[in-house]
């Protein structure tokens, strides 16, 4: 097992398996795509029936040799039972998540058998995480967990897709390489946010005012489990009533996010710490830009725009 591991992932022969099972978003299996080989039960199998053989030949016995064809026999329908239960199956990506550095990502994928036969005992393999299937009658739709060490774009290694259907002897077996990508982006690294925001206007109009500690908005009525340290003891002694004290802090509409003024160290930090306060700003409804070594986003808001933030910062080289 170890020799045919060594051999299968050489140079060579991962040229070979490129050329023949290309990246793809989706395919049918057929014979091109479909290995098959025995497996461990299969070579004790082969041994007993080339003993059976060989003795059945040595003493000329007919019915020991009627048995060493009647096992043969059995092996070559088995590989057509075995192959079949493979082929025709369709794979295809339905879709990917985003993900962060050192965390997963859910790979979705759709298989469905294209004949009336259902595909039976499938087992799939990928990174180190294994899938049975029993029956397979109808399409079906599988999430597989992949782990995402690296910021950047990830394309994944081979899911393996095998079954040693019927009699366990053969194991029929392909390589699927999906052309679909993980971007992975970078980890949240908090840090203090420069004062920097999307227009160099200093107005008061620029900005808005959010509660805070900084500045005295305004006095209301007093609402029963404020904190005593809001009342206005003063306006309580003018007989003017219990009010309550508001303060607020000055806040850009709009934030501008660059690269060049983040005190990050090194390149990978500055990224990570322009992820966190992209999720922090999409948390606290304030709209930013983005200003990057090679890229730009315009001022936005949302959902939409923080996945492409993100995604420009899992793509800086």
């Amino acid at each position: 097992m170890a020799l045919f591991k060594r051999i299968q992932n050489s140079d060579r022969v991962q040229r070979w398996m490129s050329g023949r099972l290309p990246r793809t978003r989706g395919l049918t299996l057929t014979q091109r795509q479909i290995f098959i080989f025995l497996t461990g039960e299969g070579v004790l199998f082969a041994v007993l029936l080339l003993v059976t053989f060989i003795a059945g030949i040595n003493y000329a016995n007919n019915l020991v040799l009627g048995m060493s064809f009647f096992l043969g026999s059995v092996l070559i329908v088995t590989i057509h039972h075995t192959f079949a239960h493979l082929s025709g199956l369709q794979v295809e990506v339905v879709d990917v998540s985003d993900s962060e550095v050192d965390g997963q990502s859910q790979y979705r994928i759709r298989l469905a058998p294209t004949g009336r036969r259902p595909h039976l005992q499938l087992r799939l393999s990928w990174q180190g995480q294994t899938q049975m299937i029993e029956v397979l009658a109808e399409s079906k739709v599988i999430s597989m967990t992949l782990q995402t060490p690296t910021r950047g774009k990830i394309l994944p290694e081979r899911l393996t897709i095998s079954t040693v259907y019927p009699l366990g002897l053969l194991r029929a077996w392909t390589y699927v390489y999906f052309d679909q990508p993980i971007w992975v982006v970078p980890k949240p690294l908090a840090n203090q946010l420069p004062s920097s925001r999307a227009h160099s206007s200093e107005d008061d109009a620029a900005a808005e005012r959010v509660v805070g500690q900084d500045e005295f908005e305004e006095l209301r009525e007093f609402v029963a489990g404020e904190s005593m340290a809001r009342i206005s003891w003063r306006h309580l002694a003018r007989g003017q009533g219990l009010l309550s004290k508001q303060f607020s802090d000055a806040r850009g509409r709009e934030q501008l996010l660059d690269y060049g003024q983040m005190a990050g160290p090194d390149h990978e930090s500055r990224l990570s710490q322009m992820a966190y306060w992209v999720q922090r700003l999409d948390q606290a409804q304030v709209a930013y830009a983005l200003r990057l070594p090679s890229a730009q986003l315009e001022v936005g808001l949302g959902a939409i725009h923080r996945q492409r933030a993100l995604r420009l910062l899992a793509e800086q080289p």
